[in-house]
């Protein structure tokens, strides 16, 4: 049988915000069928209607953890949130904060419709929408199609060049090395000739120069090897991605630092927050799940540096490495967008989205920093994952007062959860009925 496209609402807010959550579910295979969900989908259009003529709507996609944090944190400014996600359980779709929340058309592989599903909606909204793309994939497919779209909308971030040169990791290394920004000792497998280097250290990490194809190929964002042999084998398996190898500099999460930035077109940083991860999930080369503000600026400068030096601005989290062995700080990454934690700084008082929304629109803002001495955020459900996985550990455990904190959704002075909000509750609610659908798998 035929598979028509079909407009119905789904299920109703679990709580009524009073300010208006349409969901609209898009069953389209085919750009034309597309056109035919249109005549039959005016409810979503004339809900639409209803956005303050005088704002520009912000739009986040996807709605799990991070767009949650994102929804929250400009809907408390009173900016209307647009929240697109592909699965209806995403917990983001029930916030309070969310003005229109829609289920639309997977971009992965319905590309053209996802794209067309954005458009068909600018030309409906009273002032240009500001994205807000929350992973790498939808980053990267609102980029390529970056000239099109801002004829509705306005990017809070750099173009893909720009932003391909920090997460390619050739470019970033190459281009960090000649700013004498230290790194960890890389080595390129393809410069070999024909023997490893009598200096490559043994375990040593084989990362991707690319790390989404890696990941979806092996479900890992690295690979660990403890020996010739093993780094042998592991590159005869990634022949097909091209990667790096790199020293293990240190194995305690503690060591682990993120400069948390939001960088305006200048290259000047107006928002800033340091936080380091207690706790990751998976154990090895996971998101982290507990996490602290951290004090420390002898890197963000380096941080600042290759921003800038690469032409990017927007929101960033730039990853280094404490190494002991030579008292220095150690660039590893940057991602260039919003991450599973940014709920941290927003919590802390650095709120990294309105910074980016209100340059977006054309404010200047001022800089912003922490305006709490210590803070921390928690993912409790895939915190109680790490605790099952490694039972008896101290590291990062959560006191009792934190704990209730998180258990009640109070915020406490010192700690918030990533989900759970006494004032927020629907989205908590739709993560426990999550819990009792397997299939789920929450991709934050």
């Amino acid at each position: 049988m035929r598979e028509e496209p079909v407009c119905h609402q789904i299920v109703p807010p679990l709580f009524c915000s009073g300010r208006g959550v349409f969901y609209c579910f898009l069953n389209v295979k085919e750009l034309e069928k597309l056109r035919d969900f249109f005549i039959q989908g005016q409810e979503l259009w004339n809900h639409l209607k209803t956005l303050p003529q005088d704002q520009h709507p912000t739009v986040v996609f996807n709605a799990h953890i991070t767009g949650l944090a994102i929804s929250r944190a400009l809907g408390k400014e009173d900016i209307p949130v647009i929240a697109l996600d592909r699965d209806g359980r995403a917990v983001g779709l029930q916030s309070k904060y969310v003005h229109t929340a829609a289920l639309c058309p997977n971009p992965f592989t319905e590309e053209a419709a996802f794209i067309e599903l954005l458009m068909e909606m600018g030309r409906r909204l009273p002032k240009k929408g500001v994205l807000f793309p929350c992973n790498d994939e939808w980053v990267l497919l609102v980029s390529k199609y970056r000239s099109t779209l801002e004829d509705y909308y306005l990017f809070p971030f750099a173009e893909w060049d720009n932003v391909e040169s920090l997460l390619n990791k050739r470019k970033l290394y190459k281009k960090a090395a000649s700013l004498n920004i230290p790194i960890p000792a890389t080595w390129y497998p393809e410069e070999f000739e024909g023997n490893y280097p009598e200096d490559l250290p043994f375990p040593c990490i084989v990362k991707p120069v690319e790390q989404r194809s890696f990941y979806e190929a092996f479900q890992t964002k690295a690979f660990v090897a403890d020996s010739e042999d093993e780094l042998k084998r592991i590159l005869h398996s990634v022949t097909e991605h091209e990667v790096v190898i790199q020293d293990i500099i240190s194995n305690s999460l503690s060591d682990f630092y993120s400069l948390c930035t939001y960088t305006d077109i200048h290259g000047e940083i107006k928002g800033q927050f340091i936080g380091r991860k207690l706790e990751q999930y998976p154990l090895n080369f996971g998101t982290g799940c507990l996490v602290e503000s951290a004090e420390g600026d002898r890197f963000v400068p380096h941080g600042a540096e290759i921003l800038k030096a690469q032409g990017y601005y927007g929101i960033a989290e730039t990853e280094f490495v404490y190494d002991k062995r030579d008292d220095t700080y150690k660039l590893l990454d940057v991602n260039t967008r919003v991450w599973k934690w940014i709920g941290l700084p927003i919590f802390s008082g650095v709120n990294l989205p309105l910074l980016a929304y209100k340059e977006a629109i054309g404010f200047k803002e001022e800089p912003q920093y922490p305006a709490l001495s210590y803070s921390k955020w928690v993912y409790f459900d895939d915190y109680l994952k790490v605790k099952q996985e490694r039972p008896g550990t101290y590291h990062g455990h959560l006191s009792d007062e934190e704990l209730a904190a998180v258990l009640s959704g109070e915020t406490s002075p010192q700690i918030i959860e990533a989900v759970n909000s006494s004032e927020d509750p629907a989205p908590s609610v739709q993560q426990v009925k999550n819990k009792f659908n397997q299939g789920y798998v929450c991709p934050c």
